[in-house]
């Protein structure tokens, strides 16, 4: 556990040097100042000591976030917007061991680097180095503000998943807004300053988890989300595999049932009963082995015929054949045009009337829930034209019952499942009629280029040789294609069997259920007495034993959620249970929180006198005394809630001065 020393802000300006600091102790401490002394500009210089920038909404290494004061001009004794020609925050933070570190980074100036001096245990000796402030914050081993840190203060690195299903972690900007309230928005629901554009999944439950200690359930979060992420991979493979086998299969005419439907599991299953080459056979018998042997053996016949055989000089049939086949391919091309046309018709037709099925089936069903509920029942009926009131008698409407309107669902939904089924067969006789008009197509052109051939040759013998070479080019021509086809098949199964493998290889971790209950009842007990301590509205004697908290880590009070219940001034009271109690749990289990919470101006939520009270109370209640971490409030209190703080053992520190920055050389 750690705790803050110190925060101190100091620069140059035209006037002189300027300076501004604030000390504090282990446990609870209020800050009292007036508004606009610059007590919020603490508050950010501990934040961007941290590299916190990005839970402001900010750019890496953008001092926006701080007022100009430190950033532009400034009045300092007197004098007033003195420009600052440079500034910079330093935090000196603690641990139990006696260890002491001080982090300095330029507001202006480089605020790209810090600087970071190690105090040693006991000899006090120190060591300094320079890390960068937010560039591989976390990755650069030696050079990394937040990888030191985690170290330093002894937290583990956890692995998160992000929404684009890449392996992240967790970053110390996740869980500061767990400790760490900012005046501006953290008050105005829990983790308010989360940085949920990093994009990681579940972020806000990680993080609770996490200062809770229960790493074996962010460890199961993390297991969980990988295997999500890769079924998602998995499933976008299978989706692009399986167009590519529609793609192939629609070429040769085949509609084919290799779908990437369903759950992974269900894929998998289905992908592994059976081949390509099955489907192929049992489907649409076509066997590729058998096909390449057919062709094989008439493409031999012909080289010998063509090489060997006696030819017969009165056979006068090569001419004859040649343009016989021309003509007989011509008609089928004509032939399947016009079948490919017609089916094309039906298929949008079919569609069509599946579209309308499909908005009948919707109306009805409003319908149905109107004579059910009487949603979207009209009180008064009138012309859209000149707005004079109708009678619905008028249009002779026939009534109908509920039971009515059902029947008439449900034939609708049987004449929709058969209409999908015509669809599907509609778009299939087009899938083969497409493809088979491309193969005729194609042979007709080389059954032209044949009879061209033929018809070129001199004498009956060079006819024959001529129809042979030209048949023999048409069957090497088919060989290829079988060829290609067999290539294509086996590139697309191997992927196929790759992701079978894959997909084969996951496995599910559940949670750590467990340890994760006993932390969470743990945390719902201390937010209980915290909420009763503060004087939330919804939380009294009877109500308590009801709160719990969700799954993801929301407090609700019996079915409801606690931030709906009460009035709008109770929900800065949740955000400060909540913190305050997050770090209670972590600091009993023991769990890995920092060992700090700093509340910035808890009372401008609720300025009124009732709130004040309310809250003035908790600080002197023994709740509050008794935390074991260090909480530092920083507030504007009167002279007389100051009085009571101090004759309730509180400490109280009250700053002199109308400003945080001073001159350095005024005394001061």
């Amino acid at each position: 556990m750690i705790w803050i020393l110190e925060v101190a802000v100091d620069g140059t300006s035209d006037v002189g040097p300027f300076r501004g600091k604030f000390s504090f102790n282990p446990g609870l401490q209020v800050i009292s100042a007036p508004n606009y002394f610059g007590k919020s500009l603490a508050v950010k210089a501990i934040a961007w000591c941290l590299g916190l920038e990005p839970m402001f909404g900010l750019q890496n290494n953008d001092p926006s976030c701080f007022p100009v004061a430190v950033r532009d001009v400034l009045d300092l004794d007197g004098a007033r917007d003195v420009r600052v020609k440079s500034s910079q925050a330093t935090l000196t933070l603690a641990r139990e061991d006696g260890a002491r570190i001080r982090l300095s980074r330029e507001i202006k100036g480089d605020p790209t680097e810090v600087t970071v001096e190690e105090f040693g245990q006991s000899d006090g000796t120190s060591r300094m180095s320079r890390l960068y402030a937010r560039k591989q914050t976390m990755k650069d081993e030696h050079g990394g503000l937040q990888r030191f840190l985690f170290d330093w203060i002894g937290l583990p690195r956890a692995a998160v998943m992000t929404n684009s299903g890449n392996a992240s972690e967790v970053y110390l900007e996740n869980i500061a807004p767990l400790f760490f309230i900012d005046q501006n928005e953290g008050w105005t629901d829990l983790q308010a300053l989360q940085v949920y554009r990093y994009g990681l999944q579940q972020i806000s439950e990680i993080a609770v988890e996490y200062l809770l200690g229960a790493t074996e359930a962010v460890e199961a979060r993390f297991a969980l989300q990988t295997v999500a992420a890769r079924e998602a991979k998995l499933k976008g493979t299978a989706t692009g595999l399986a167009i590519q086998v529609s793609t192939i299969f629609g070429k040769q005419g085949w509609t084919d049932s290799w779908s990437a439907h369903g759950s992974v599991s269900d894929i998998a299953r289905r992908w592994s009963m059976r081949t390509l080459l099955d489907l192929a056979r049992e489907e649409f018998r076509f066997d590729l082995f058998k096909e390449k042997t057919r062709l094989r053996e008439r493409a031999d016949y012909l080289r010998e015929t063509l090489a060997r055989s006696p030819l017969d000089r009165m056979n006068t049939a090569p001419a004859s054949d040649a343009s016989q086949e021309a003509i007989d391919l011509k008609v089928r091309r004509h032939s399947l045009r016009e079948e490919l046309r017609t089916a094309r018709s039906q298929a949008y037709e079919q569609r069509q009337l599946a579209e309308s099925l499909e908005h009948r089936i919707h109306s009805a069903r409003d319908v149905l829930r109107l004579k059910r509920e009487g949603i979207g029942r009209l009180d008064s009926v009138e012309c859209p034209t000149c707005h004079r009131s109708l009678d619905p008698s008028t249009f002779a409407v026939s009534t109908q019952s509920a039971v009515q309107v059902e029947a008439h669902i449900e034939a609708l939904e049987r004449d929709r499942l058969l209409v999908t089924a015509n669809v599907q067969s509609a778009e299939a006789q087009t899938t083969r009629l497409a493809a088979e008009l491309s193969r005729v197509d194609e042979q007709f052109q080389a059954a032209e280029r044949a009879l061209a051939t033929v018809n070129a040759a001199v004498g009956s013998i060079r006819e024959q040789l001529a129809k042979v070479a030209t048949d023999l080019a048409a069957a090497e021509r088919e060989i290829d294609r079988n060829a290609a086809l067999a290539n294509e098949l086996e590139e697309i199964q191997s992927a196929i069997d790759a992701w079978l493998q894959e997909a084969s290889a996951q496995n599910k971790q559940p949670l750590a259920e467990v340890d994760l209950a006993r932390r969470r009842s743990v945390f719902e007990e201390n937010l209980r007495i915290l909420l009763r301590a503060l004087g939330h509205s919804a939380i009294t004697v009877e109500s308590q034993p009801y709160l719990k908290l969700d799954e993801q880590y929301l407090p609700y009070l019996g079915p409801r959620r606690l931030r709906s219940l009460g009035s709008a001034s109770d929900h800065p009271r949740l955000v400060a249970a909540y913190v305050l109690a997050l770090a209670e749990t972590s600091r009993a289990l023991p769990g890995l929180h920092p060992g700090f919470v700093v509340l910035d101006e808890p009372l401008q939520q609720n300025p009124d006198a009732q709130h004040r009270e309310l809250f003035i109370s908790f600080l002197e209640s023994a709740a509050a005394k008794q935390l074991r971490y260090q909480t530092i409030v920083f507030t504007s209190l009167r002279d007389e809630e100051i009085s009571r703080l101090t004759e309730a053992s509180v400490r109280v520190l009250t700053p002199q001065g109308e400003h945080f920055l001073k001159s350095s050389t005024s005394g001061h």
